[in-house]
């Protein structure tokens, strides 16, 4: 039976992907609860998704895919309001997600010329998203040139993206990436902006009921729970056995645990999904999504769940390496420690797992592999 070590979200994807792929699993919690920071009681995970292709991956490579088990729940997946940005000015910006309307909303709010700027901006932005999913989201390559380094932007800070925004609320807009990935370091690298490629190509998306009301993002952990028991996977609070993956977050001695916000609750939305407020009128973020939760920033303490501080590209490079002796996936690995960077790692762990266990390659690239039957003793 392979142990998967650590309940965390990257946890449960990698031993419900196993399980799927043949082998006998055991999550082993390690002392969490089943989903770690992301667990449904904690209350953290936001409800608005993003690049939620990780989601459907994952459901459709363990079994029913996502859109039939959200039925079966009474949820659907719906495109989010935009967000909207309040400034020390006192003005407020609503920016949709897709390159023409943000286009067309900041000619309104600042002009063409700094609406041009900002689409430039985000265009070459693309480049170092592609990079981006060669080391780490899809792909356990690390960058070993500078060409790499160059591609992922880690030759230059967020600050310096920053700069060619358009408009010092653009500006201020990108700088809070990072105490929103857990830092306030002014060498952040400019890698951390990809963040606004991901959300302008992928969209943002909300979970809602049958009468349309929204939902706490947490459901999703619920399905995949529910996807652990289908799988049969065996969930114990503790083992002596070996891990075969480890998806524990881990801190390297070198390594700054990332800054977390304080997460407070809200009561249960009694209407429409409410647009998610982003404040930038302090000195760090505030972001609040109405009947749901906020996050403040600017009450951020270090917590390991929350991945490592991604402080200088020499912090970012040295992230602790999916395949290794004892593959490993969590917040902490290449892809970053949001929910679908955490399913991401998961799968890059497994395909590695599985792989040495079998010599079989459940990598998408092979298109001749179908997963066979058991593969581990009983």
């Amino acid at each position: 039976m392979l142990t998967i070590r650590g309940g965390t979200l990257a946890g449960m994807a990698t031993a419900a992907r196993l399980a799927k792929l043949g082998h006998r699993v055991r999550l082993d919690l390690a002392g969490e609860p089943l989903g770690g920071r992301w667990a449904p009681g904690a209350g953290a995970l936001p409800p608005v998704v993003t690049l939620p292709a990780t989601w459907r991956d994952l459901f459709k490579k363990t079994g029913r895919p996502l859109d039939a088990e959200l039925a079966r729940a009474g949820l659907a997946l719906v495109e989010a309001p935009p967000a909207v940005h309040r400034f020390a000015d006192g003005s407020e910006l609503e920016l949709p997600t897709e390159r023409g309307r943000q286009f067309a909303v900041l000619t309104r709010h600042y002009g063409e010329a700094p609406a041009g700027r900002w689409r430039d901006t985000l265009d070459a932005l693309d480049d170092a998203w592609l990079a981006a999913r060669r080391f780490g989201v899809e792909r356990p390559d690390a960058p070993r040139t500078a060409a790499d380094r160059r591609a992922l932007l880690l030759d230059r800070t967020l600050d310096d993206v920053a700069d060619r925004a358009g408009h010092p609320h653009l500006a201020r807009l990108i700088q809070d990436l990072a105490p929103v990935a857990g830092t306030h370091s002014r060498r952040t690298p400019g890698l951390l902006a990809t963040r606004l490629v991901v959300e302008r190509t992928f969209g943002r998306w909300r979970l809602v009921d049958g009468a349309g009301l929204p939902q706490p993002g947490s459901r999703l952990v619920d399905l995949l729970a529910d996807r652990l028991a289908t799988r049969r996977v065996a969930v114990v609070d503790g083992t002596d056995d070996a891990p075969a993956v480890d998806c524990r977050p881990r801190r390297p001695r070198w390594a700054t645990a990332a800054l977390a916000p304080a997460v407070v609750a809200g009561p249960p939305a009694s209407g429409p999904a409410e647009a998610e407020i982003v404040d930038h009128t302090g000195a760090w973020p505030v972001i609040h999504w109405p009947g749901a939760l906020t996050w403040d920033f600017t009450r951020a303490r270090p917590d390991l769940a929350w991945g490592l501080a991604p402080r200088s590209a020499r912090a970012v490079l040295r992230r602790p390496a999916v395949v290794a002796e004892v593959p490993a996936a969590s917040a902490c690995s290449p892809a970053g420690p949001e929910p679908w960077a955490e399913l991401a790692s998961a799968a890059l762990a497994v395909y590695e797992t599985h792989e040495r266990l079998t010599g079989e390659d459940s990598r998408p690239t092979n298109r001749e592999f179908r997963p066979g039957g058991r593969r581990t003793p009983r």
